[in-house]
């Protein structure tokens, strides 16, 4: 067997460890990055293409559109560049396997995929492809093999690396149609340069109809006649092989698979947020009580080109058991705000369909009998290896996905006000300066600390981050290893148990008083939200009474807002969310405690020190949104503290669960998970707003604290449109 060459060498930093996958146009090695030693996946790019200049250039301009993704549910590019061997892409390695191979392996071991399930992969995947989208990228080749599930049961959307720069290639040597046949859209199959974002929707409708039956939308003898098939026929209604399905589940199926994009949903989430509507409505009678399904089909076809196996990115250690309110999307809109007019009923019928299936067909037909065999039907008919199947599969552990959220930036009008000022405040109080507060203590029954977790939730969720007892699997968890929650789609980070330096040292000529002595504080471990919980997250609560609209509805009811922070919340408003929260999961979910809070925002674990910002000990505001308004969430993320927890410097102040009290800092002995006095006239709020850019040196520092009166000590609670909240959960392997 001859002896790969590149094995062994080095490519820039990357040395070439093996050879994991190899198609007709790309061969994709596990590398490893020499200083860092970060295993990484490098995918060339045909040899005889390095020399072409203008595809040179364009290479680099289509890689840094991709390597600028960030997303929990994308494959992440570290490099690019050209060399001996061709152009190449340097992507993160992710351990584990595609979806395609482990829909395989559970057709083999009869276990079909369940309605909770199919919505947590489809989420994730809406999830990256709804962010791509608003990043102008079109993935044009959404399929099973291009999805890897790690073994944390995350699902991350692989392969944008290298789409648009092949599709440049096939439109130069194989003709204008990019895309696999089973999954491609009409227009696409015309030609891919029509590809539009209903064109990843529409493949993702085609996988999750195999999702819920075993079988593909289309069938055909030959990759011409598929391809033929998604241009001019109607798929098969998926209640035909699974006669159990909900009708209402098959209409917005149907939906995505639509012939017109127009006809289509606007977005992956309201596609995704459609199932999950139809999903809640009860099935309609049938006439058998099982689905038919035949687990003996072979698999569609596999391209190793684009199924390359292991390429890593860290997910939810924890797959959770979905429940009907767990199933809410992450930032997509709300089911009564629907992204655009055509979705204000999300399982709504069909729109009547436009008989344009023959004339499309006969273009398409001619268009490839001009290429003469060389084009599209080449492509497709296994002229080229990457399209012949591979060898099977092994058996892999099934791991369910949790969603994530979209991250898409859209700006909208803000009202610079602060939490002292009136206007579009429903009920506003002056913020307190903390040093001239009154400290007379005033127990409040709702806002005390529970000193242990409990298995039936408190009015007041308790922040006390002893965990629940339970088996703690090895190797424990990464520091910022990532979970999302199913109930409201939030992505948390984990912050391991230990000590850290809590408050300002004396050597800080910007701290107060009260941020005074350091001190050490011992944490249990816990998770923390990753960035602020948003307006549609807060929605998903009220829809399910577990949490009040506020009084002043103007930004609320903004679509534009959704992915805003949710803000113009007292204390307790704030606190019955992530209650809600663990009342939906079992989870111990609370406000966090202040040191929660600041360890999350400024310890960093490699160097066991702490920084005076959240991404470091230097002011940049080039970090962080002190814009003058909101922004959305997430859309800093180089101001990530040293967890990977977006936004805790600007934006929107947030509560903490803690009490004030000035002299608190200098109690001596302080025990474990510390949460504050037990009683008091003001709670704490940390990491400052879109309005400290008049004042940044002192407000971003991860140790400045402000105050202000909860709804529980007087009338007019603190409230405003630059003051929010995020979460915490207590443990470390959640039930």
């Amino acid at each position: 067997m001859p002896t790969d060459k590149l094995i062994g060498t080095t490519i820039g930093p990357y040395e070439i460890l093996e050879k994991i996958g190899q198609g007709g146009m790309a061969e994709v090695y596990k590398g490893r990055h020499c200083e860092l030693q970060r295993l990484v996946a490098i995918k060339f790019l045909g040899v005889h293409l390095k020399d072409d200049e203008q595809l040179t250039q364009r290479f680099k301009r289509e890689a840094r559109a991709i390597a600028a993704l960030r997303h929990p549910n994308i494959v992440m590019v570290h490099d690019f560049g050209v060399s001996d061997h061709g152009h190449y892409m340097v992507m993160e390695y992710i351990e584990g396997a595609d979806l395609r191979r482990e829909m395989i392996r559970r057709s083999a071991a009869k276990q079909p995929y369940t309605s909770d399930e199919i919505l947590n992969l489809a989420t994730q995947i809406a999830s990256a492809l709804d962010y791509a989208h608003n990043q102008g990228v079109i993935h044009r080749d959404v399929k099973p093999g291009n999805i890897f599930v790690n073994p944390n049961g995350q699902a991350i959307l692989g392969d944008f690396g290298l789409v648009m720069l092949r599709d440049r290639i096939s439109q130069m040597t194989l003709g204008s149609a990019f895309g696999t046949p089973e999954y491609i859209a009409p227009e696409q199959a015309m030609d891919s340069r029509a590809a539009v974002p209903q064109s990843d929707i529409y493949a993702l409708g085609g996988i999750v109809y195999e999702l819920v039956t075993g079988q593909l939308p289309f069938e055909a003898d030959s990759p011409l006649s598929l391809a033929l098939k998604h241009v001019s026929e109607e798929p098969t209604p998926p209640r035909k092989f699974n006669p159990t399905l909900p009708p209402a589940v098959e209409t917005v199926i149907l939906r995505a698979l639509a012939k017109a994009p127009e006809e289509r949903y606007a977005t992956a989430q309201a596609f995704v947020e459609a199932l999950r509507q139809a999903w809640k409505r009860p099935a309609a009678p049938t006439t058998s009580a099982t689905p038919v399904r035949d687990d003996t089909i072979p698999p569609p076809p596999y391209s190793p080109i684009l199924d390359t196996g292991p390429l890593s990115m860290p997910g939810p250690p924890i797959s959770q058991p979905a429940s009907p309110l767990k199933q809410a999307p992450p930032a997509a809109p709300p089911p009564t705000i629907p992204p655009a007019p055509a979705q204000s009923s999300l399982a709504a019928p069909l729109p009547a369909k436009k008989r344009r299936g023959p004339w499309r067909a006969m273009i398409l037909l001619l268009f490839l009998t001009a290429l003469g065999g060389v084009g599209y039907a080449g492509y497709l008919s296994g002229a080229f290896p990457f399209l012949q199947p591979p060898e099977p599969p092994t058996a892999i552990p099934t791991a369910t996905a949790s969603p994530t959220p979209t991250l898409a930036t859209v700006t909208t009008e803000g009202t610079p006000l602060t939490i002292a000022s009136t206007g579009d405040i429903a009920t506003p109080s002056p913020t307190i300066t903390p040093e001239a507060a009154t400290e007379t203590p005033t127990p409040t029954p709702t806002a005390t600390a529970t000193p242990t977790p409990t298995d039936t939730p408190t009015p007041t969720p308790s922040p006390t981050a002893t965990p629940t007892p339970q088996p703690t699997p090895t190797p424990t968890l990464a520091p910022g290893e990532v979970m999302t929650r199913t109930v409201d789609g939030m992505v948390m980070r984990f912050i391991p148990a230990g000590m850290f330096l809590m408050g300002a040292p004396d050597s800080d000529p910007e701290a107060r008083a009260h941020e005074k002595p350091q001190h050490e504080v011992t944490l249990s471990a816990y998770w923390m939200d990753q960035t602020e919980v948003t307006t549609d997250q807060y929605k998903l609560c009220v829809a399910a009474g577990a949490c009040d609209a506020p009084y002043t509805k103007t930004a609320y009811d903004n679509p534009a807002n959704g992915n805003h922070p949710m803000v113009l919340l007292s204390w307790e408003e704030a606190a019955a969310y992530c209650q809600w929260v663990g009342e939906q999961t079992g989870w111990d979910a609370h406000l966090p405690s202040e040191a929660q809070w600041e360890k999350a925002a400024s310890w960093d674990p490699i160097s066991n020190s702490k920084r005076l910002y959240p991404w470091g000990d230097e002011l940049d505001k080039s970090h962080v949104a002190v814009s003058g308004r909101t922004s959305p969430v997430g859309s800093y993320p180089t101001g990530a503290s040293a967890y990977g927890i977006l936004d805790m410097a600007g934006n929107v102040w947030e509560w903490v669960y803690d009490w004030y009290n000035k002299d608190y800092y200098k109690t001596q002995n302080l025990p474990p998970d510390p949460t504050g006095p037990e009683k008091g006239t003001n709670r704490v709020f940390r990491g400052g707003s879109f309005e400290s850019w008049s004042k940044p040196e002192r407000e971003l520092r991860v140790t400045y604290r402000e105050i202000g009166a909860p709804a529980s000590v007087t009338n007019r609670p603190a409230k405003g449109p630059n003051l929010g909240f995020r979460c915490a959960v207590s443990g470390e392997r959640l039930p």
